[in-house]
């Protein structure tokens, strides 16, 4: 699998960054070396890069990373305080019901698939959202099933 990069700039001060690989981050050596990684990403191709003091809301489930940037305030120096939640259940969102044959749920008029189902489809960013935290137990707990 081809390493694939999304950003969603939110405001000035939070973005979300949607980092889809085979690299496996475990240590705080590993985390430090993306951070890098991605803050050379954003310079590339945004002219941004991290500027400060940062809490990273990371989320992990089989080949995709998804990092929550929320700016605290300036140091001279880039920090970060992050929490990892690692194989937390995370759901591809689409309206078309025949777009994906695996098992999938409907709920509220949109149709949820786990994230592995559809990780190698080039249409992933497409055709869809991808659904994580709190909104993913909402959508477990209240929708309909389909085989």
């Amino acid at each position: 699998m081809k390493d694939y990069i999304k950003v969603d700039f939110k405001d000035e001060d939070s973005f979300t960054i949607y980092y889809i690989t085979n690299e496996i981050y475990e240590n705080e050596e590993e985390f430090k070396g993306l951070f890098k990684y991605l803050n050379n990403y954003l310079e590339e191709n945004y002219d941004k890069g991290f500027n400060g003091y940062y809490d990273v809301d990371i989320y992990y489930n089989k080949g995709i990373y998804i990092l929550e940037f929320n700016y605290i305030d300036s140091y001279s120096n880039n920090d970060f305080n992050v929490t990892v939640f690692l194989n937390d259940t995370i759901l591809y969102e689409y309206e078309d019901m025949d777009l994906i044959s695996k098992e999938k749920i409907y709920f509220d008029r949109k149709f949820y698939t786990e994230i592995e189902n559809i990780i190698n489809d080039i249409r992933l960013f497409e055709y869809g959202n991808i659904i994580y935290g709190k909104k993913v137990k909402k959508i477990l707990n209240r929708g309909i099933l389909f085989d």
